[in-house]
């Protein structure tokens, strides 16, 4: 059975058009990640399938539960962790467990939970002791505390340093090993390729692909790309170069990588530039995002 159905899913605010007749469907015990610009409609999307906002058209199913009739029912099954997570300030991260988890009528022990987050010596620390990290870990404990089958993520690790966002990462693989599915919505390119079984990429309210990664960059990848940069490299801008400055480095696409960096070559000593960087860049999901959207990642 599928974890997650949507159909012809539609939903608009005032004039502005947040789903447009968005089909999608999520495997059992994979991990999907939904990748889109600001005001593609993911946020939109996750909130309809938590059951926190209503469709104009269309139907969602989570679990075989349809969102709107059987709310009380699907709260029961799934666990959400948004963007930003308030907590109870002056309770330990123990009393807070144990609040939510008195919400429902199924749970994770209290002490196997603490210990699946690695959170077990933090336990009778209050929530303002912990650091950003532990704090984003402690949101997946309470998205976890009911033993959902399926959880949604929204931008698990942003604002994470690199340490602390591997350790949600080892988490979420967790999640899946167990057999859960996970949804999560992101603005890593490496989040989603290190993560997700499926990617959908969402703009203007429907889906425009999706499919495995690798699916993803053969089927719209494109060229790789030639990456330069260094001093005096400004003329790369003209034809027959067609670079375009992005970060302090020049890029453009390449068909043929190693004859281009020929070329590069023998232009940067015609001209009288140095050259501190080159690099060739294969086809990745950022360069399918940017073909599919015309837009970065934001």
């Amino acid at each position: 059975m599928e974890a997650v159905v949507v159909r012809q899913a539609a939903k608009r605010y005032g004039t502005q058009v947040a789903l447009d007749g968005l089909d999608l469907t999520v495997a059992t015990g994979q991990v999907v990640a939904v990748l889109g610009p600001n005001g593609a409609g993911k946020t939109t999307l996750l909130e309809v399938l938590e059951g926190l906002r209503d469709l104009d058209q269309g139907e969602a199913r989570v679990l075989g539960l349809d969102v709107r009739r059987d709310r009380r029912k699907l709260k029961e099954r799934i666990g959400v962790s948004l963007q930003a997570t308030a907590f109870f300030d002056r309770l330990t991260l123990r009393e807070t467990l144990r609040l939510y988890g008195s919400f429902y009528r199924r749970g994770m022990p209290l002490t196997e939970l603490l210990n699946w987050v690695g959170l077990s010596a933090q336990a009778d620390a209050r929530i303002v002791q912990l650091s950003g990290g532990q704090q984003q870990r402690a949101a997946l404990a309470l998205a976890l505390v009911n033993n959902p089958d399926l959880v949604f993520l929204d931008e698990p690790t942003t604002g994470l340093d690199p340490g602390a966002r591997q350790s949600i990462w080892k988490l979420v693989r967790e999640m899946r090993r167990g057999g859960r599915t996970v949804v999560l919505s992101t603005h890593y390119m490496e989040e989603a390729t290190a993560l997700a079984d499926h990617v959908v990429v969402v703009d203007q309210g429907r889906v425009l692909a999706e499919g495995t990664v690798p699916e993803l960059v053969t089927a719209y990848g494109g060229d790789a790309s030639l990456e330069v940069a260094g001093e005096g490299l400004e003329y790369l801008a003209e034809p027959p170069y067609g670079f375009a400055a992005k970060g302090g480095r020049w890029i453009r696409s390449s068909s043929s990588p190693p004859a281009d960096t020929a070329r590069i070559l023998e232009s940067v000593q015609h001209h009288g530039a140095r050259l501190s960087h080159l690099a060739i860049l294969p086809a990745s999901l950022e360069t399918v995002f940017l073909r599919l959207t015309g837009r970065e990642l934001s």
